[in-house]
């Protein structure tokens, strides 16, 4: 083949594939007829090529339909006569009492992407959990690689809406398995339904349901399951709380799904029109953006934009064909067409009445659904905040993105928001309309008017800038995330690459990002990359400054900055504890002040400094009816020590060194204060056993952490403070040697 053909073929496979993409048949032959304006022929045989590749994908859907039905039709009869057996597991044995830390105890149900149980969760701790076994070819070993690095992705999301991925694991026979949240309750629209929540608390729950979606797309995972099942609802101290389950066919944005290449994703009522297109064109975050707006009008409607309990015998191939094609109706047209019991029912469980209800979706509703559930994505919400942010501004009487930006639109928005104020001038003008006042108020009125369009105008561009703003912020802190995930794995060349495109200053400072700053601060910090955490921490610190402190720095982000600033830059270290003692202290709970203090006075510390922690010492209470003995102590014998009362700093210390359920960082650091202490008392010899012992007992762990002779997950920063007082007893017990 000669250099010029390739290149022919190069060019109609991308016309190819572009035309493919473009679902609308109207903006498909459009875009045909520009390409080849000049060429007849050539437009002829593209066009017969795409509809080749149509029929072949529903030739294609319906061969595998056959063979399911085929299968199911096979097994009955070899089923039939037989007696029945204990239920199958999906290894095909029956199910085991126990997988690792979990047993079973009973089948939640199935679904095509595997099995769920209820099962108890025995240890480190006691809890019920939602166990699901994974269907997979356990001898395809890259497959069950992504499974790996797409469960770690899923363990990153960490939002009240969404339920927690707690542990992952392989059954017996090498299925890979998820350990969740157990989440009980209601599916979105059942729980609606049987409450008579009206519309604008559907809209709220629905609100919160784009929420946890769009922390989902920031994670870098596409659900591509929204549907009502998914989305549980339940009353939590009178609030209604949704929770989005069920990832188990999510996928990364820039990964491949775990399951089976020949399988289908999602359910076909809610499916977009790219899932179902087989044009191999990959589906992103808008696929999501699509469900929820079928959600949406479900939560609206009743029903779902393809009604298949009007047409229940479609194949998938019939459904696929009807959602690439098939122009949908506008809510308020869907309710309109409505016999009057079947409106009248929906109404009721609405809290309304029929007009009322059709009413309140005709008009900015109907626009939010239909741009949600755009067949070409491209002209789609591009994120789930974006169609959040729409319905908030619908609940506010404010104008939406979906609608187009014009005057008379904008100006009927601000008269909704403003009726009082805007009757009692009509009013006013009214009474004034027979003299010359009435003529000044009237120009005045007019001119007032004109510039609260503009304004108006200017706001709902301003909106449309605001969430483009979002959106390219929200593509950095993915991005971002996504360097914490790789470096996590051992990727760094991955990670600098991406590093160098999306740097962390590309992310505002907010509670939202605040996990990114975090985890990669922590991973720097534990190899030895002080410059690198130091610039996370203070990221960390300035998102600290967006709303209440205690949402955002913990006690163990503190004793992280606390470890990083004296490793590296100990000059800074006085300023950051300033800060500590006027945001935190007095501190709330035992756990706080136990960690204020040690944060405070790993240093050296003052009169001030100590009369600013003496409430916290309070609070900390008798070390023995602590929930933490050791770690008490060690916080307790340090304000003793820096108060220069010796003797009960030793005897806190000696305490402590007996409790056992002490980690070995823990006894180092005890080990070091006592020494400390020993020596300020001028005894030599101890103060020097004491020193020996805690510097062994560091040289031996190599930051590694042990509690009862178990190890144990440890925390970089703990060894480090236990290296400043370890350092710091050397100092003083050399100095007494002299």
């Amino acid at each position: 083949m000669n250099e010029e053909s390739h290149h022919d073929e190069e060019i109609s496979g991308a016309i190819m594939e572009v035309a493919l993409s473009l679902d609308d048949p109207t903006a498909r032959q459009a875009f045909l007829e520009r390409v080849f304006m000049n060429n007849e022929a050539e437009k002829e045989e593209m066009t017969l090529l795409l509809k080749a590749t149509d029929e072949a994908a529903t030739f294609f859907l319906e061969a595998r339909e056959q063979r399911a039905n085929l299968t199911a039709t096979i097994l009955s009869e070899t089923q039939q006569g037989r007696p029945p057996g204990p239920r199958r597991f999906i290894d095909g044995d029956a199910p085991p009492e126990k997988l690792g830390p979990y047993r079973l105890i009973a089948r939640l149900g199935e679904g095509g992407g595997g099995v769920v149980y209820e099962a108890e969760q025995e240890h480190p701790i006691r809890r019920r959990v939602a166990l699901k076994i994974v269907r997979m070819d356990v001898e395809n070993k890259s497959a069950l690689a992504r499974f790996d690095i797409e469960r770690q992705a899923l363990a990153m999301m960490d939002h009240p809406n969404i339920a927690k991925v707690f542990d992952a694991g392989t059954t017996p026979s090498g299925r890979p398995y998820f350990a969740m949240e157990l989440v009980t309750g209601e599916p979105i629209t059942n729980y609606c339904n049987h409450r008579q929540l009206d519309c604008v608390a559907r809209l709220e729950l629905f609100v919160l349901v784009c929420n946890a979606i769009q922390h989902a797309h920031q994670k870098g995972v596409i659900h591509r399951d929204i549907k009502p099942s998914n989305v549980i609802v339940t009353l939590q101290d009178g609030v209604h709380v949704p929770k989005i389950i069920d990832f188990g066919i999510a996928k990364s944005e820039t990964g491949e799904s775990i399951t089976a290449h020949d399988q289908f994703f999602g359910t076909p009522a809610y499916m977009s029109p790219e899932q179902v297109a087989l044009t191999g064109i990959d589906v992103d975050t808008r696929s999501d953006i699509f469900s929820l707006g079928v959600l949406l009008y479900e939560l609206l409607t009743g029903s779902t934009p393809l009604d298949r309990s009007t047409c229940p015998d479609l194949s998938f191939s019939q459904i696929r064909k009807s959602l690439l094609t098939w122009e949908m109706l506008r809510p308020s047209e869907h309710l309109a067409k409505l016999a009057p019991e079947k409106l009248r029912s929906l109404a009721d469980e609405r809290g309304t009445q029929p007009a009322g209800l059709t009413g309140y979706v005709k008009g900015d509703l109907d626009w939010i659904v239909m741009m949600a559930l755009e067949k070409n994505r491209m002209r789609r919400y591009q994120t789930a905040n974006g169609l959040g942010v729409d319905i908030k501004r619908f609940l506010t009487q404010q104008p939406i993105a979906a609608h187009p930006p014009s005057k008379t639109y904008v100006l009927a928005k601000f008269v909704r928001r403003n009726r009082l104020a805007f009757g009692t001038s009509v009013l006013l003008v009214t009474l004034l309309v027979g003299g010359l006042a009435t003529t000044a108020t009237l120009y005045e009125r007019e001119r007032s008017a004109a510039v609260e369009q503009l304004r108006l105008k200017n706001e709902a561009q301003a909106a449309r800038h605001e969430e483009s703003r979002l959106r390219v912020e929200a593509d950095a802190r993915s991005n971002v995330a996504r360097i914490a995930f790789l470096l996590d794995q051992g990727l760094i060349d991955e990670a600098d690459a991406l590093r160098q495109r999306y740097p962390l200053t590309s992310i505002e400072p907010s509670l939202e990002a605040a996990a990114v700053f975090r985890s990669l601060g922590d991973w720097n910090a534990e190899h030895g990359r002080w410059t690198q955490a130091l610039q996370c921490y203070q990221l960390l610190r300035q998102a600290n400054l967006s709303g209440a402190p205690q949402k955002i720095l913990n006690g163990q982000d503190l004793m992280a900055i606390t470890a990083a600033l004296l490793k590296k830059e100990p000059n800074r270290y006085p300023e950051f504890r300033d800060e500590m003692l006027r945001t935190y202290a007095p501190a709330v709970g035992t756990v706080n002040a136990e960690h204020l203090l040690k944060v405070c006075l790993v240093h050296q510390a003052d009169s001030r400094i100590l009369g600013a922690l003496r409430p916290d010492v309070d609070t900390l209470g008798d070390p023995r009816s602590a929930t933490f003995p050791a770690w008490t102590a060690l916080s307790l014998s340090l304000y003793q020590l820096r108060n220069g009362d010796c003797g009960h700093a030793l005897r806190t210390c000696q305490f402590g060194l007996t409790s056992p359920e002490r980690k070995s960082s823990c006894e180092a650091s005890l080990e070091a204060v006592s020494a400390l202490t020993l020596a300020r008392m001028g005894s030599v010899g101890p103060a020097k056993e004491a020193f020996a012992r805690a510097r062994d007992l560091a040289k031996r762990c190599d930051g590694k952490d042990f509690q009862r002779g178990v190890p144990v997950g440890p925390c970089w920063f703990d060894w480090e403070i236990a290296e400043l007082l370890i350092k710091e007893a050397g100092l003083r017990v050399q100095a007494l040697s002299r």
